[in-house]
């Protein structure tokens, strides 16, 4: 068996445990310095109860760990779940069909999050630009099947009506093309 380097194990792009390292570490930090302010809480809240001889040290040490853990729980998550939440209502949206999203976070927001705002929008870009190629060969093809109609009527030769029929197999064969991404995606949904 091929002996994996640890550094892949540990810090590998999308495999192993540290697959978003900054964002892990800031919550790994933020974790210890917690749990250091607690401890700190803790020892004040001892101290005290020695000092005053106070036999309900447990139930306020409960109730300040809550209140701590609640308050700064609520403040750090603030930053992934507001960008999470928009980045769901925008998701919404593309999947409703609207590709015109501007999705902005703040400077403040986690990085991980932001790449996946860009992500998100280079996505809906390609998604436009997919989808004009899609109807401008559209507006052709009907140009052309207009053309063809004419060109019926008015008993053109064999030959100018089998090269427009060729054009229209060429150009049906593009747009084909290009939308089956989207028939696959609607047929596995």
């Amino acid at each position: 068996m091929p002996k994996i380097p640890e550094k892949r194990i540990l810090l590998g792009k999308d495999r192993g445990y540290l697959s978003a390292a900054a964002t892990q570490y800031r919550f790994i930090i933020f974790l210890l310095i917690t749990l250091g302010v607690y401890t700190f809480l803790l020892k004040v809240f001892q101290k005290l109860a020695e000092i005053v001889q106070l036999s309900v040290f447990f139930p306020i040490a409960l109730v300040t760990l809550l209140l701590f853990i609640g308050i700064v729980g609520t403040m750090y998550s603030h930053t992934f779940a507001g960008p999470l939440s928009r980045i769901r209502r925008a998701l919404d949206q593309v999947a409703d069909g609207d590709t015109s999203i501007s999705l902005r976070l703040r400077d403040s927001d986690d990085p991980l999050l932001k790449d996946l705002v860009h992500t998100i929008t280079v996505l809906c870009e390609c998604s436009r630009n997919h989808s004009a190629q899609i109807h401008e060969a559209a507006d052709s093809l009907r140009a052309d099947i207009v053309m063809l109609q004419g060109k019926v009527r008015a008993n053109a030769d064999k030959g100018e009506v089998q090269a427009l029929v060729d054009s229209l197999r060429r150009k049906q064969d593009l747009l084909e093309t290009a939308i089956k991404p989207h028939v696959k995606a609607k047929e596995q949904g």
